[in-house]
C-alpha cells in the first residue's frame, strides 16, 4: 500500500529575515565559551549535534525534529501531537537534556499517568547521558533512582521523573518546565489541582516580584510606559501524546489552544474563558494570556519523512486495528467514539466519578477488603498473548460488581503463572469463583491448581464447582473451566455489554488521595494496576463483531484481509479483555446460582 504523504509547507512571510545563527552571533562575545553557548541557544539543532550523542555518534535531528525542538523551546504552552512511532518521547528526552544544560537553574519535571510512562522519557535522557561525554561532565553526581522518583542534577538544574499516582504524594514539588507525556491518560482533576501547581511559582519568585514592582513604580513616575514592561517569563507546561476521543480532556485542550492561536487572542484568563465559552473543567488559569505563548505541532504518519517508519507496519496497523484507534494512534485524529462492539462512551458512563457518569468514584484494590466476596477471571494464553487475571468485587445487595484489579504477564512457565494465582488468592482471601478459559492452557492451570506437589503450607486444592466427580475431593470447589464455544462467546459478550449499559459493572476512577504517604512498593503496584486497567479498556474497545460464513457472530480484534494474511503480523492483544469477560461471567453465574438472589434487570450504584 502506497502512503499518500502530506505536502510540507513553510509559511514564511516575504519580508521575513532569515537569521544565520553563526553569521549573526559571531564576534558578539569576547569569551569563546559564552559565544558557543549563545550560538547553541540560537541554533538548537547545532546544540543537539555538538552537546549530545546517540549510539556513539553526534546526535543528528531530522528537519521535523528540529521544528519540534524549536517549538518546545520557545512556547510556554506547546502541544506535541504525533503519530505512534514518530519519536515524540525521544524528542521530549532531548528537549529535557538541552533545557537543563543551557538554562541554568531549570527544574524539569516529567509526569505521566503511570510512573513507567514518565520513566520512558527519562530512559531516553539516561541513554543520552551514557552516550554523551559533555552531558555527563555536567552531571558529576550521576543518575539517582530512589523508590519515589528518578532524577539527574545537571549543574544547577535538575531533571526529575515522578510517579503521578493519585497526586497527593508529589504535592509541593516546584518546576520551571513540566513535561506531560500521554496527556490524554492523565486524570484531569489531578492535572488541574496538582500538576499545574508545580509551575505556579516563578523560578526566582523574589527577583520576579521585585522587577515587576520597580517597573510599575517607573510607570507611575512617568519614566517608562506600560508597553515597555518586560514580558513575564512564565513557567512552561508541555502537553504531549497521541490523540484520544473527543470527550477526552486532551481534545478540549487542543481546541482551546487552536482557538487562541487562530484568533490571536490576548487578554486575561477570565476574558478568554468567557470569549471561548470554556467550561469549568477546561477553563484557563494562566493569568494574562498571549497567543504567542501557545503552539501546536501535529504530525500524523503521512507527515513524516519517507521510510522514517516501516510502511508494512503502517499497512498492517491500518487493516487490523479499528478505524477509530488507527486514527488516534497514527493520524492524530480525535474520533467521536470507539467503533467497536463496546463503546468507550459506555465505559465512561459506567465509571463513577467520570463526568459522563457522576456518582462517587472508587479506586483499584491491591488486596481484598474483609467482608466482601470476589471473583477471578483468567485468560491463560501464555505464549501468543499475555497471561491475564481480572478480579471483580461483588455487591449482592445492589447486584453490582466493581472492577478492582487487573494483572498480566508474558513468557512465564505454567507453575509460575499458577503461583501468581495463589499469591492473589492470599491477597484476596474471599474469592468465591474462578473462571478460566479451557483453551490455550486452561487445562494445565487446572491440573496445577489440583496437584498436591505444587501446594504450599496451608493451601488447598481447587476443584470444579459443578463437577459431581470433584465433590468428593477436599479443597475449594470454586473453579469454572469455560469452553469458549461460539454460543458462550456470544452470550458472554452480550452479557458484558448489558452489565455496562445497565451500570451493573462499574469501573474505577483515579482521584486525588489526601492520605499522604511515600511512594513505596504498594504505590508502585497500584501504579501498575492502573496501567493494566487502561490497557484493558483499550483492548475492550477494539473488539468488533463480524458474521462468519455460517452466520455465527465472531467477537475478536479485526482480522487481516485474506489477500494479506501470512504477509503481515496480525495486531492481536485481547488477553485483559478476555479476563474481564470471564470474570463478569463468573459474577453473573454466581449471583444466579442460589447463593444470591436473581439479578434484576436494573442497574444501580454499589
Amino acid at each position: 500500500m502506497k502512503i499518500h504523504r502530506l505536502p510540507i509547507v513553510y509559511d514564511i512571510p516575504k519580508d521575513y529575515n532569515i537569521i544565520n545563527a553563526f553569521h549573526e552571533r559571531h564576534g558578539k562575545f569576547d569569551n569563546p565559551y559564552h559565544e558557543f553557548v549563545d550560538i547553541c541557544l540560537n541554533n538548537l539543532s547545532f546544540a543537539a549535534h555538538y552537546l549530545l550523542r546517540w549510539q556513539d555518534k553526534p546526535l543528528r535531528l531530522a528537519p521535523f525534529q528540529s521544528v519540534i525542538l524549536d517549538m518546545l523551546w520557545h512556547k510556554t504552552f506547546p502541544i506535541l501531537l504525533a503519530s505512534r512511532g514518530a519519536g515524540k518521547t525521544f524528542m521530549l528526552g532531548v528537549y529535557g537534556a538541552l533545557r537543563a544544560m543551557l538554562t541554568p537553574g531549570s527544574k524539569v519535571v516529567i509526569v505521566a499517568a503511570s510512573f513507567r510512562q514518565s520513566k520512558l522519557v527519562f530512559e531516553y535522557i539516561e541513554r543520552l547521558y551514557d552516550y554523551s561525554p559533555i552531558f555527563r561532565a555536567c552531571c558529576p553526581k550521576g543518575i539517582k533512582k530512589p523508590s519515589d522518583s528518578v532524577y539527574l542534577e545537571v549543574g544547577s538544574s535538575i531533571i526529575r521523573a515522578l510517579p503521578l499516582g493519585n497526586g497527593e504524594k508529589i504535592r509541593g514539588i516546584r518546576a520551571t518546565h513540566i513535561i506531560t507525556d500521554e496527556f490524554a491518560s492523565i486524570n484531569p482533576e489531578i492535572f488541574q489541582v496538582v500538576v499545574r501547581g508545580f509551575a505556579s511559582v516563578a523560578s526566582d519568585p523574589i527577583a520576579a516580584a521585585t522587577k515587576t514592582h520597580l517597573e510599575r513604580e517607573a510607570i507611575r513616575d512617568g519614566h517608562m510606559t506600560i508597553d515597555q514592561m518586560s514580558a513575564p517569563q512564565g513557567n512552561q507546561i508541555v502537553y504531549s501524546g497521541t490523540a484520544n476521543y473527543q470527550f477526552n480532556h486532551f481534545y478540549k485542550a487542543f481546541l482551546t489552544h487552536k482557538a487562541i492561536i487562530d484568533n490571536k487572542i490576548c487578554g486575561s484568563s477570565e476574558e478568554v474563558n468567557d470569549k471561548l465559552g470554556l467550561e469549568e473543567d477546561s477553563a484557563l488559569s494562566e493569568g494574562y494570556l498571549d497567543y504567542k505563548d501557545y503552539g501546536i505541532v501535529r504530525i500524523p504518519y503521512q507527515g513524516l519523512p519517507e521510510s522514517y517508519m516501516d510502511e508494512k507496519q503502517i499497512a498492517q496497523a491500518r487493516v487490523t486495528m479499528p478505524k477509530s484507534l488507527f486514527q488516534m494512534e497514527y493520524e492524530c485524529v480525535f474520533p467521536t467514539d470507539s467503533d467497536g462492539f463496546f463503546k468507550k462512551s459506555t465505559i465512561n458512563a459506567t465509571t463513577p466519578g467520570h463526568k459522563s457518569c457522576g456518582g462517587v468514584p472508587f479506586p483499584i484494590e491491591t488486596k481484598g477488603q474483609p467482608g466482601f466476596e470476589y471473583v477471578m477471571g483468567i485468560d491463560p494464553a501464555r505464549k501468543t498473548d499475555n497471561f491475564a487475571i481480572n478480579i471483580l468485587k461483588l455487591y449482592p445487595v445492589s447486584q453490582t460488581i466493581r472492577n478492582v484489579f487487573c494483572y498480566s504477564m508474558r513468557g512465564k512457565s505454567w507453575p509460575k503463572a499458577v503461583r501468581k494465582i495463589r499469591e492473589l488468592m492470599e491477597l484476596f482471601p474471599n474469592i468465591v469463583r474462578i473462571a478460566v478459559d479451557a483453551g490455550g492452557g486452561g487445562s494445565a492451570v487446572e491440573d496445577l491448581l489440583q496437584d498436591s506437589k505444587f501446594l504450599e503450607l496451608g493451601e488447598l486444592a481447587i476443584w470444579r464447582h459443578d463437577e459431581e466427580d470433584h465433590k468428593k475431593f477436599a479443597g475449594l470447589h470454586i473453579l469454572d473451566v469455560v469452553d469458549f464455544s461460539p454460543r458462550w462467546i456470544r452470550d458472554a459478550n452480550y452479557g458484558l455489554a448489558a452489565d455496562m449499559e445497565n451500570k451493573r459493572l462499574l469501573f474505577p476512577y483515579r482521584t486525588i488521595d489526601f492520605e499522604s504517604q511515600d511512594f513505596d512498593e504498594v504505590e508502585t503496584l497500584k501504579d501498575d494496576v492502573w496501567y493494566e486497567m487502561d490497557e484493558q479498556v483499550k483492548e475492550t474497545c477494539m473488539i468488533v463483531v463480524t458474521p462468519t460464513k455460517t452466520g455465527v457472530q465472531h467477537f475478536d480484534i479485526p482480522e487481516l484481509p485474506a489477500s494479506q494474511q501470512g504477509t503481515l503480523k496480525t495486531y492481536k492483544r485481547k488477553d485483559r479483555y478476555s479476563a474481564l469477560l470471564l470474570a463478569a461471567y463468573a459474577a453473573r453465574t454466581y449471583f444466579l446460582e442460589g447463593q444470591r438472589t436473581a439479578m434484576p434487570n436494573i442497574g444501580g450504584w454499589a
